[in-house]
């Protein structure tokens, strides 16, 4: 049943929804059938999430590193889900589509997201102090002869910080289609410094109306009132080998997905939110056990699977995933334990050590002075050398990663375990090649794993996210007008080992 609008869980549920970020790069283009459509948008995959662009970002500039980090120290907990904010985290958006708002049509990059129900974007009206707003494309009213004010104040508070403005109606062009009157957010104060690195300019809401803020009516929403489709359906399909995809709306494209779709009804018409059955790794269980169930969300806004705590951390745990922090942390035990073990024992302090090892000053420079502190207490100990290794890989292991992000070895995705989903009595797997998420840096490659723990109210019973992880494996559609959504394995993906086909 659908929780009370009023209900804590489910505004925490509402505000923690974006666990970041699916962005495409999308113009129309046509499909096929006349008039009505279906109409369909290309997606074009981000070289990185948000999150991925600020890390490489931190990275080449220490003083930026120490103000991301106290930003995200202030929003995240443990686990990586923003305090009090739901499921909102445009931090891990990957693809994004182009729209145009006004008449002449003003160009705007944004996320297609079927975890909200707002559209919005910078305006003009932004303070020259808004540097993330600067760097996007920003709405001007006075230069469309379609605008009509509203004025309404709107926010969405995200894990990085507020996004607030006011409401503004005027054409949307969405798929090569002008939808009227639709209302949505001029933003003039953006999401922290985070936003600085996001690639799209704003959010486009796919969820149902009952969760928009200010009760404003959804794009898509309006696109059937307005009889622009002949289905009320939407689907995603997202290559995630040649980095681009396909959101068609008013229907469903047969030729990037196999077989039939497996249909499952909404138990919430708030998010796109049904019952998932059970989650296995490598065919042990792992959550939604003892005939209780779970329920899940199929979710374009983020590129990352979602799921509670304890299941995620021993799926992470068997695919031999480790916290981003706690291996870099590793990195420097591993190269300067005796480095630390030797100038400890010439009484000189962390940060006589840090200075001398070039460690400091820099990004590692607090882990530096932190990891010798430790072996000082350790030394006195009398404890052997391997002894102080090991104790430095348990205070290692203690570091949370902001975002929970967890990686994993690049040579040993041969031999991880498959992880499967059952969903309308139907199973649907993940190989690792699906699950595990490859990028490069520094000329390098690097591993990290798609799964990502969340903390919700224990009300909501045991809670899944389906991002792009498992999207970019099936094709997904979303049927507004029977309230279901559609699976089918993409032709892109190969089948997972073992994997039995869904029929």
């Amino acid at each position: 049943a659908a929780l009370p609008e009023d209900d804590q869980g489910a505004k925490m549920l509402e505000r923690a929804l974006l666990v970041a970020a699916l962005a495409a790069c999308c113009s129309a283009v046509p499909f096929q059938g006349k008039g009505k459509g279906p109409h369909s948008l290309k997606m074009t995959k981000l070289d990185r999430t948000p999150r991925q662009e600020l890390r490489m970002m931190a990275a080449k500039d220490p003083k930026l590193a120490e103000r991301l980090a106290s930003t995200l120290d202030k929003h995240y907990s443990m686990v990586g889900v923003p305090h009090g904010t739901g499921i909102h985290n445009f931090m891990d958006a990957q693809y994004y589509v182009d729209i145009g708002l006004g008449t002449p049509a003003q160009s705007f990059k944004v996320v297609p997201d079927t975890g909200s129900s707002n559209l919005w974007v910078p305006s003009s009206k932004c303070k020259f102090t808004e540097i993330p707003c600067d760097l996007h494309s920003k709405y001007w009213a006075k230069q469309s002869s379609t605008y009509v004010a509203n004025g309404t104040d709107f926010a969405i508070q995200y894990g990085t910080g507020a996004c607030s403005g006011f409401l503004s109606t005027d054409t949307l062009t969405f798929g090569g289609v002008g939808i009227k009157s639709q209302t949505f957010a001029e933003v003039t104060h953006e999401p922290g410094i985070a936003f600085i690195a996001a690639k799209f300019d704003g959010i486009l809401g796919l969820a149902f109306d009952s969760i928009a803020v200010d009760h404003v009516a959804p794009p898509f929403d309006n696109m059937v009132a307005q009889s622009l489709v002949d289905e009320p359906v939407f689907s995603f399909y997202i290559n995630r080998h040649e980095g681009e995809g396909e959101l068609v709306l008013g229907g469903t494209n047969p030729a990037h997905y196999q077989g039939p779709l497996t249909w499952v009804p909404l138990t919430n018409q708030t998010y796109w939110e049904f019952a998932l059955d059970s989650v296995a790794v490598g065919g042990v269980p792992v959550s939604c056990g003892g005939g209780m169930g779970c329920h899940a969300i199929a979710d374009s806004g983020t590129s990352l699977l979602a799921g509670p705590k304890e299941a995620i951390e021993t799926i992470n745990q068997k695919i031999g995933a480790v916290g981003i922090a706690e291996a870099q942390c590793k990195a420097v035990v591993d190269q300067y334990v005796d480095e630390f073990i030797d100038e400890i024992v010439n009484k000189k302090t962390p940060k006589d050590i840090c200075t001398q090892l070039q460690l400091c000053p820099g990004k590692q420079c607090i882990l530096c002075k932190t990891l010798v502190r430790q072996v000082i207490d350790v030394v006195a100990a009398n404890e052997t050398r391997d002894e102080i290794h090991e104790n430095l890989y348990k205070a290692c292991a203690q570091i949370p990663s902001p975002g929970g992000e967890a990686a994993v070895d690049c040579d040993a995705l041969p031999s991880l375990p498959n992880v499967d989903f059952v969903i309308a009595g139907k199973q649907f797997t993940l190989a690792p090649e699906q699950y595990i998420l490859k990028m490069s840096q520094q000329g390098a490659d690097v591993c990290l794993s798609g799964f990502m723990a969340i903390d919700l109210p224990p009300a909501l019973g045991p809670f899944w996210i389906l991002g792009d992880v498992f999207m970019g494996a099936y094709y997904t559609a979303f049927d507004w007008g029977k309230k279901r959504v559609g699976f089918a394995p993409s032709v892109d993906s190969p089948p997972a080992r073992g994997a039995p086909r869904v029929a």
